[in-house]
């Protein structure tokens, strides 16, 4: 059975309209079909949902208890959110479940360098708004 089944997945689908041409633009219909994993019971998204509130929880603590200097403390906030991040992405988002990552690479990286001009932007009209007004 078991070699029934990746014989049935092992053959090759052509994508351009005159069939496989050899240079690259051939596809194996295992990428093709749908794969999902079964749980019964969604471990993972618990696990990532109560992260997710422990990060947020050191967050609030840090600030509301003043442990840290000001200067350490906004460093240590940025850490913390970039491990949010990466849980919510990795958990919730399904980053690494895809057919293939190209593009899920491709459009991360263009959120990614969006919201750094947005934070760069925010800063400099903050920064100078004296002037402006």
């Amino acid at each position: 059975m078991a070699t029934s089944r990746q014989q049935k997945h092992s053959h090759i689908v052509g994508i351009s309209p005159n069939g496989p041409t050899g240079y690259g633009d051939e596809v194996e219909s295992v990428y093709l079909s749908p794969r999902f994993e079964e749980e019964v019971f969604p471990w993972k998204q618990i696990l990532g949902y109560i992260a997710s509130l422990v990060l947020t929880a050191l967050a609030f603590g840090a600030v509301v208890r003043h442990i840290l200097p000001p200067a350490f403390l906004i460093g240590f906030i940025l850490f913390l959110a970039v491990l949010q991040a990466a849980l919510q992405l990795g958990v919730f988002m399904h980053l690494r479940e895809g057919r293939g990552s190209t593009w899920q690479i491709v459009t991360l990286t263009l959120a990614i360098l969006m919201g750094i001009g947005l934070v760069i932007c925010t800063i400099w009209i903050m920064t100078f708004k004296s002037g402006v007004s």
